[in-house]
């Protein structure tokens, strides 16, 4: 049987549906859940970003569900029926979900029946554009012509490398998800703090910091990357807004002004963004080791 590697990654990467179809990515999606309706997460417009976070000023309170093991392997088990003899699959990070575990335990199921066949998970450690940085590698390295293993090792590589930091517009969603006090929400929105969270070497959120303003958030990222960054004018730098596409593009200039980097601006969707509301920002770049508090 000729070898066919199939790429593949859930719905909290935040690529279209026609751009994961072009770049011949697999995809198993996420729900969220809005006024007891139910929705899939793959979204092919961005007008629909735009109406979830248009949803959320309006009063909607999202909630999100994880992906259970007999969905992760009715999803395997149809790559195979499609000619997959190795997958990839890039997850959303196994420390703000149990999607992960699901996947590798759905994994070693389908990999009794189908002994032949490889999976093999990548823990992201991210999400949305701080996941979509390594479904890009993926994308690179097996257009490269290399084999599954050395895809997936390259992928791995990349997560190790990769620092995210995020700024939270509103803090009462923070709240409404157990990360701060309902106090410390109500004096930081009272008083313009914005608390700047990573993504942490076991992919946890954890707050690294706290400013007073945007203009401060966007400069404290600044200085972390020019600490951190490996070769910053050599790399591209991520990108993730929720429906705050100017204050994304103001960050976007400073990188251009500073290192001359090329930069990806793309959305946060409905997986992350039911957690942290609009005006949420992210900055995703390769650092010489994940972070750690």
């Amino acid at each position: 049987m000729p070898e066919k590697i199939v790429l593949s990654t859930d719905s909290s990467s935040d690529l279209l549906k026609g751009r994961m179809d072009e770049l011949n990515v697999s995809c198993i999606p996420l729900t969220y859940t809005v006024n007891g309706e139910t929705f899939n997460g793959v979204f092919s417009s961005e007008d629909e970003y735009t109406a979830f976070y248009d949803g959320i000023r309006a009063g909607n309170m999202p909630t999100t569900s994880l992906i259970n093991e007999t969905l992760y392997r009715e999803y395997f088990t149809g790559l195979i029926a499609g000619g997959a003899t190795d997958i990839i699959h890039l997850s959303l990070s196994s420390g703000l979900s149990g999607s992960f575990a699901n996947a590798a335990a759905a994994a070693e199921s389908v990999s009794e029946t189908f002994p032949d066949v490889k999976i093999r998970l990548v823990d992201s450690l991210g999400a949305t554009q701080a996941q979509r940085i390594f479904l890009d590698e993926g994308v690179k390295l097996r257009d490269s012509g290399l084999s599954g293993e050395e895809i997936a090792e390259g992928m791995k590589n990349a997560v190790s490398q990769t620092q995210v930091y995020i700024a939270v517009d509103d803090l009462f969603h923070l709240k409404r998800g157990g990360r701060i006090s309902g106090a410390a929400a109500l004096i930081g929105s009272a008083l313009n703090v914005k608390p700047i969270l990573i993504l942490d070497d076991q992919g946890r959120l954890e707050v690294a910091g706290r400013v007073m303003g945007s203009k401060k958030a966007l400069r404290f990222m600044l200085d972390h990357m020019r600490k951190n960054a490996v070769d910053p004018s050599g790399q591209t730098v991520y990108i993730a807004h929720a429906d705050c596409l100017g204050y994304a593009l103001e960050l976007k200039e400073m990188l251009i002004e500073e290192f001359g980097c090329k930069v990806v601006v793309d959305w946060i969707g409905p997986v992350i963004g039911a957690h942290t509301g609009p005006g949420t920002l992210g900055l995703i770049y390769r650092g010489n080791a994940r972070l750690h508090k």
